[in-house]
């Protein structure tokens, strides 16, 4: 595994999106996630509470490619009741480490 930084390969724009599904059954949450796990854009997705369904971070080149993939993907699922996209301005912390707890803490 290799950590690229996106601004290198072309892909400066950092969508952070809320998503808000109309109906919120284990099923269309289910299919909400396989749908968006094929989508390259997609970096990571989180199904959250309380608040929207679901946090989207989506790594793309600029402005029309996010609407691109956006209309694509979002628009297209007729379950899918709001969104809400954040850009990012500047990247305070990235890591990719994780914390290691003693065992039964």
């Amino acid at each position: 595994m290799a950590i690229v930084s996106p601004g290198k390969v072309g892909n400066s724009l950092t969508a952070i999106i809320e998503i808000t599904l109309d109906v919120q059954t284990a099923e269309q949450m289910d299919a909400f996630e396989a749908s968006i796990a094929g989508v390259a854009e997609v970096t990571q997705c989180y199904r959250v509470s309380p608040g929207p369904d679901f946090i989207v971070i989506m790594q793309v080149r600029d402005m029309p490619a996010y609407h691109a993939v956006a209309h694509r993907v979002f628009t297209s699922q007729a379950n899918v009741r709001n969104v809400r996209t954040f850009f990012s301005m500047h990247r305070a912390k990235f890591d990719t480490r994780t914390v290691i707890s003693p065992s039964g803490a």
